[in-house]
């Protein structure tokens, strides 16, 4: 069972300093929020056991290491009932090429970010997909040509926490 934890400046300031580096020693942690190492991994446990942290992340750099090509798919299935719905979660969630899905609201059922090691093999997926009977109408690919901008982590400073503070 999941044990409460109140989201007070420091736990909040923990949460922030966590996200932008995973890898920070819990001495340092300790330091950056004013706190005994102790106390800071008594929190940083807490955190994790009350479901606030997730995982801990590395991130590699696929362009120094593969060729690959990143896709933003849009799926759209052909019904709209929960049955549907959840067939194709099922086997999306077996694909390791699919890396993320969301369910939207919109013109179509579910973004997703896909990374295959060529076109080719983003065109095999697809057909896959659609030999599956998983009740897909349409496909709709936005083959990535650069990242300007690349995930680094929610900003949690810019949201409102839900305890409103």
């Amino acid at each position: 069972m999941r044990r409460a934890v109140k989201l007070d400046r420091i736990n909040r300031k923990i949460l922030t300093i966590l996200q932008e580096n995973a890898r920070i020693s819990n001495i340092e942690l300790a330091d950056r929020v004013a706190l005994s190492p102790s106390a800071c991994l008594q929190r940083v446990k807490a955190l994790e056991e009350a479901g606030y942290i997730l995982k801990y992340v590395m991130s590699v750099d696929l362009d120094k290491l593969f060729t690959h090509v990143m896709v933003y798919v849009e799926f759209t299935l052909e019904r709209h009932k929960m049955d549907d719905f959840n067939r194709f979660e099922r086997a999306i969630r077996e694909i390791p090429e699919i890396v993320d899905c969301l369910w939207v609201s919109g013109r179509f059922d579910y973004i997703s970010f896909v990374v295959c090691s060529s076109v080719s093999h983003f065109n095999d997926l697809c057909d896959d997909l659609l030999t599956r009977n998983l009740g897909i109408a349409r496909i709709n690919s936005n083959v990535v040509l650069d990242k300007p901008k690349w995930f680094g982590g929610y900003p949690l400073d810019q949201l409102e926490w839900k305890d409103g503070r």
